[in-house]
């Protein structure tokens, strides 16, 4: 297996960061789409199997829009909405970005998402987040890719199996929410597996902005 150099350049976050696939446009969310986002992240069971609790007030919505411009200008994270017949419909993101640890290089960002329930099975996700992935590892420089599930979330398994993530291990009782513990199942993926992947499937990459 050929291994893969860190890269000199890094690409900065406040530059334009739009990625076009076959039906999708990504592009970083702006205070107007609060208005396509709140049927969504309003419904109290929704985010049952996420980090965040169901949003009590448009403003709050708002808020975390704004959360993520800041964490945008930090060069720390990256949120785009997923926009598909021109509505915003889902999110997806690249956070925890980290170039160096002490004296290591570790290029490498976690990828986290979501999707309104009425789109689920229709393969946007997976289309969104291959994507991203290509934009993480191409254009902006990152070695390594981390993602992860809560137990009993097989929806977000099946995509992350369908991007070519290597299972790393369990985390057991790793959450407590809803009254129970639960546990967490972590995969990554590194950008030598995914030029792998890439070689061995048809795929769609997304012009380099």
């Amino acid at each position: 297996m050929t291994v893969i150099a860190p890269r000199e350049g890094r690409r900065d976050l406040e530059d334009p960061v739009d990625i076009e696939t076959q039906r999708l446009l990504l592009r970083p969310l702006e205070e107007k789409d609060v208005d396509d986002l709140w049927p969504v992240v309003s419904d109290p069971a929704f985010p049952a199997l996420m980090s965040w609790a169901a949003h009590r007030d448009r403003s709050e919505t708002l808020a975390w829009i704004l959360r993520q411009a800041e964490g945008r200008a930090r060069q720390r994270m990256i949120t785009w909405g997923i926009v598909l017949d021109g509505r915003v419909v889902g999110c997806i993101g690249l956070s925890d970005i980290e170039w160096d640890f002490g004296a290591w290089r570790v290029d490498r960002a976690e990828l986290g998402y979501w999707l309104a329930p009425a789109l689920w099975g229709q393969g946007i996700m997976t289309e969104a987040a291959r994507g991203v992935i290509a934009f993480g590892f191409d254009d902006l420089g990152l070695h390594k890719i981390a993602v992860a599930h809560l137990d009993g979330n097989p929806a977000s398994q099946k995509v992350i199996e369908k991007l070519g993530f290597r299972f790393v291990g369990r985390r057991e009782e790793d959450v407590w929410r809803d009254g129970r513990w639960i546990g967490h199942m972590l995969y990554e993926l590194t950008i030598t597996e995914w030029s792998d992947v890439t070689a061995t499937r048809r795929y769609f990459r997304p012009p380099v902005q």
